[in-house]
């Protein structure tokens, strides 16, 4: 299976469009189609994924393969429509237009990657996607704001977001590896660990892993094997060392 169709297969499984990738059959619209670029590329970038997708040849409501008579190669008031979208993005994407056969029927992907340092936008407006609608993103700042964030910082993990409480303690922690016949070095074994964000505080990671992680962990006992049983208990856990929890 090549690339495109394995993308557009995964694609399908999906019970419905996501933020980051669109269906259509026929349609175009080019300086649409530009601001979908835009609105795919931040998306993606706020989901922390590497690439939006557009595909055409697909119904958007039931996904079935129905193949599309759009080409990519076609002109835009005679220049290739190619060349038109990329000069009016800013700042540079290096979208791709790909063809192929599925099931005997043609169908175009459009992979797009997602956007780096700043928000993408087309003819100067930058766009996102509220679900399946494609929206112009100064209508929303929180989500403005928290795309910046993520083209500054990166993705939110465990690993870069800083913990609320800096005063952590890990005598727990040590004790469990001890049990594991593990010697952790106390000198090292927070940074071999990684404990720090880039700038030296405790990350997250660090507070799940501390003697007392300020997260609960609930657990629901149900009479039956299914969730739809009466529930028979809930057990609270938490506040100390993850592993300590789950152990």
């Amino acid at each position: 299976m090549n690339t495109v169709i394995k993308i557009i297969t995964d694609l399908i499984k999906y019970p419905q469009e996501q933020e980051w990738f669109e269906f259509k059959e026929n349609w175009f619209k080019a300086d649409e189609l530009g601001e979908y670029i835009s609105a795919l590329a931040n998306s993606a970038a706020i989901l922390g994924k590497k690439e939006a997708y557009f595909v055409w040849g697909i119904n958007d409501k039931t996904h079935e393969i129905t193949g599309t008579t759009f080409d990519p190669n076609q002109d835009v008031n005679h220049e290739p429509l190619k060349h038109y979208l990329a000069r009016q993005l800013n700042p540079d994407n290096n979208f791709l237009f790909e063809e192929d056969e599925m099931e005997g029927k043609h169908v175009v992907l459009l992979t797009i990657p997602a956007a780096k340092t700043v928000p993408l936008a087309y003819m100067n407006e930058r766009y996102i996607r509220i679900g399946s609608s494609k929206e112009k993103i100064r209508k929303y700042p929180e989500k403005e704001s928290f795309l910046f964030a993520v083209l500054r910082k990166g993705f939110p993990t465990v690993e870069n977001t800083p913990s609320q409480y800096q005063n952590l303690t890990f005598e727990k922690l040590l004790i469990y590896y001890g049990a594991k016949g593990i010697r952790l070095n106390e000198k090292t074994f927070k940074k071999n660990l990684g404990f720090y964000t880039e700038d030296g505080r405790y990350n997250l990671l660090a507070q799940l892993l501390s003697d007392d992680s300020h997260f609960d962990q609930r657990v629901a006992i149900f009479s039956g094997k299914t969730k739809t049983d009466p529930l028979y208990s809930v057990r609270e856990f938490g506040h100390q060392c993850l592993l300590y929890t789950l152990g």
